[in-house]
């Protein structure tokens, strides 16, 4: 993988995302939003908060790696995007495609009342924001460039498993809000 071609195919999954949300979810109610198959499970509003506590971490760290760059070049460099254990395991975890299933740490654990347009509000400006980080994280090296890591300063990890990161868990848990709006609309017909 390349970094300039990776940037460019997040974008693009992130503007698929945006969509979903804004075709899926923005029709729905307050209460088929907040609406939870089980006690036990997260609604859909809970999904997306889930992701504001995430990412806004994750951007906030991003931000502040791209303006310590300060003078931007004019050309971004591009480079092959090296992995290790540390991207290659967190990336496994949150990848739609694995069966996995790790509790969220608590400080990205939703609570269970929230202003559903307050939230929908605040995951769509931090995909938009994320969306354009990547125009300028494209200057940074991907590579040697880490990030602290929601698990403390200990576990750092390289810039670019971390965008890759991000857009993976992003897609895992809209992905999770599709199935609940899937249930509620079975539930409905059934009750």
């Amino acid at each position: 993988m390349q970094k300039l071609e990776t940037a460019y195919q997040l974008q693009e999954r992130l503007r698929t995302v945006l969509t979903t949300v804004e075709t899926e979810f923005r029709p729905l109610s307050d209460e088929q939003l907040n609406w939870r198959p089980a006690p036990d499970r997260w609604s859909i509003i809970q999904c997306l908060q889930h992701l504001n506590l995430a990412e806004r971490f994750y951007i906030r760290n991003l931000q502040k790696k791209i303006d310590d760059l300060g003078l931007i070049q004019t050309i971004p460099t591009d480079q092959p995007i090296e992995s290790d254990w540390v991207g290659r395991t967190l990336r496994y975890s949150v990848d739609p495609n694995t069966n996995l299933k790790l509790p969220a740490p608590s400080m990205i654990r939703p609570r269970a009342e929230l202003d559903t347009y307050s939230v929908l509000d605040q995951f769509v400006e931090l995909q938009q924001l994320l969306h354009d980080l990547l125009d300028k994280a494209i200057y940074l090296d991907w590579n040697r460039t880490r990030m602290m890591s929601l698990f403390g300063n200990w576990i750092k990890i390289r810039v670019g498993d971390a965008l890759i990161m991000l857009v993976l868990h992003t897609e895992r848990h809209i992905r999770q809000a599709l199935r609940v709006k899937e249930e509620m609309t079975t539930f409905a017909r059934t009750a």
